[in-house]
Parts: structure tokens; C-alpha cells; sequence
């Protein structure tokens, strides 16, 4: 118990910085990936439709790592230091907005077209359309597709710790390192990966319009 009180601080702030980093990768990843979705819809582009698959297919085949070590490595060979907090927001941004651009894809399918031409032939502009008729139908099937991938953004921080990120699995490695109290770590570890994913499985299973409202 001592060692733990000991640790406790450092476990927590690790914890702090795992959802911070991570509300924010979703945050971004979700706004770039919904902007290119809306961008597209209805869209008779295949150049740039074909520019999105692209990009989107891309960095879902590539390991989040790989993407990682490319902007911290590779941005320090030509010389801009990311850092590895900047370099682990740049990388899992790319990621994450390839993956929701999928899920929101997926949800405007299933808005007939003829929605957005209706709301032309009513006088609407663009802005008000989307605001109006689109996103209102199209979040709530997005909604969990979107949080199932910020879940499991939060347990992928955990990969950052390879930069030396200091987020929960690299003070726990530090912490058995230096205790030899490996159940005790990672326990603790287990415990604070609870506390930080359950409050989006609760969001995940209510209706969004409660949520929001």
C-alpha cells in the first residue's frame, strides 16, 4: 500500500494526460473525418472521391506506430522537433480521422440524396441544409461507431509510451522497474483504464438527442 500511495500521484497524472490526449485525438479526428464525409456527399467527384479513399485507406492499414515514429523520427531529419506529445496528436489525428471518416460515410449512406435536393429547391443554403436535415439524421448513426473508435483510442495512447509519452503504461513500467511490484502496477493500471472508459460506454449506449440535451 505504501508503494502505491507513493506512485498514486504520478499514476493519476499519467491517467490525466492518457484522457486529454485522447479527447483531443478524437475531437480532431472526429471534426476531419465528418468534414471530409459532408464534403463528399452527394459529390460526383471521382477524382476526389478517390483522393479520400486514398488517404482514408492508407492510414487505417498503416500500424499507429509506424505513423508515430514517421512524424517523430522523420520530422526531426529535416529538422522540426514535434516533440512526442505533438507528434503523438499529429499521428493518431491521421489515423482516427481515416477510420471516422469511414463511420460517417457509412452514415450518410443511409440519407437518401434527394434530401439535400430538396432542401436546394426550397431555398436553403448549403450550411442550413447540413445543419438542418443532414447532421440531425446522420449523428445518431454515427454516434456509436464514433465512440467505439474514441474507446479504443484511449488504450492505443498506450502505444506513445514508445516515444516516451509519459501516459499510464510508461509510468507503470517505470513504477515495476523500480518496485518490482508488477501485479500492483499494472492492477492499478487496469483500474484507472476502467475509470477513464467507463464514462463513454454509458454515453455510448444512451440516445443522443439525452445526451446532448
Amino acid at each position: 500500500m505504501e508503494i502505491l500511495l507513493a506512485w498514486l500521484p504520478r499514476l493519476v497524472t499519467a491517467a490525466a494526460l492518457t484522457v486529454v490526449l485522447s479527447a483531443v485525438i478524437a475531437a480532431l479526428g472526429g471534426v476531419l473525418g465528418l468534414v471530409l464525409a459532408l464534403a463528399l456527399f452527394g459529390q460526383e467527384s471521382p477524382r476526389l472521391r478517390r483522393a479520400a479513399e486514398t488517404f482514408s485507406g492508407l492510414f487505417r492499414s498503416l500500424p499507429e506506430l509506424v505513423v508515430l515514429f514517421f512524424f517523430y523520427f522523420g520530422a526531426i531529419q529535416i529538422g522540426i522537433d514535434l516533440g512526442p506529445i505533438g507528434s503523438t496528436i499529429i499521428a493518431f489525428t491521421l489515423v482516427g480521422s481515416a477510420f471516422d471518416y469511414q463511420v460517417f460515410k457509412g452514415a450518410l449512406a443511409a440519407i437518401p440524396i434527394g434530401q439535400f435536393e430538396a432542401g436546394r429547391s426550397l431555398g436553403l443554403r448549403s450550411h442550413l441544409i447540413y445543419r438542418r436535415i443532414i447532421l440531425p439524421q446522420m449523428l445518431p448513426l454515427a454516434k456509436k461507431g464514433w465512440i467505439t473508435y474514441a474507446i479504443a483510442t484511449v488504450k492505443r495512447i498506450s502505444i506513445a509510451s514508445a516515444i516516451s509519452v509519459s501516459e499510464i503504461l510508461y509510468v507503470t513500467k517505470q513504477g515495476i522497474a523500480v518496485t518490482n511490484a508488477p501485479f500492483l502496477f499494472r492492477g492499478t493500471a487496469v483500474a484507472l483504464y476502467i475509470l477513464m472508459v467507463s464514462p463513454l460506454l454509458v454515453w455510448n449506449e444512451r440516445p443522443l438527442g439525452r445526451s446532448v440535451g
